[in-house]
């Protein structure tokens, strides 16, 4: 029994030891600028533009907006259900949007209809293949079925 005590002293001793020296090493390295840090997120996660989204065949941007889609279902549910988590954001603007949109007598917008939508904005402005994908969503679906923008700004 003693050993075992012995032991394990041991190994909590050789965890504290290594935890010093690793938060020692961690805290004299440099902090990356926003710039780095923008720069290092966007090769893990890129912000789909333009650019890729005219390029991308159809499935795949049908994949992109189902996705989208089940981030903002994923959104109202955890906001029906806690309510306290009910902020503005743009989760709920789109909610709020397509409820507008159902009330005003219009088809909820079908994934295809979303496509066409997007592709027609790239065609008819090929000089903004830079803007992202998310961006046009809100100026074509989102924006022309609410009163006001995010967090209740006024909309531009």
């Amino acid at each position: 029994m003693k050993t075992s005590k012995w032991i394990y002293l041991c190994v909590l001793f050789l965890f504290c030891i290594g935890s010093v020296g690793w938060t020692t090493y961690a805290s004299g390295q440099p902090q990356k600028g926003e710039a780095e840090v923008q720069k290092e997120f966007q090769k893990y996660m890129p912000l789909l533009k333009g650019s890729l989204w005219v390029k991308a065949d159809h499935k795949s941007k049908i994949a992109f907006l189902w996705g989208v889609a089940h981030v903002v279902l994923l959104e109202q549910v955890l906001m029906e259900e806690v309510p306290e988590l009910g902020v503005e954001n743009f989760c709920a603007t789109m909610i709020e949007a397509r409820r507008a949109r159902v009330s005003a007598g219009t088809a909820a917008m079908t994934f295809n209809e979303a496509v066409q939508q997007i592709d027609q904005y790239y065609k008819d402005h090929p000089d903004q293949l830079e803007v992202p994908v998310l961006r046009v969503i809100w100026d074509v679906a989102v924006k022309p079925n609410i009163k006001t923008g995010i967090g209740g700004r006024p909309l531009k």
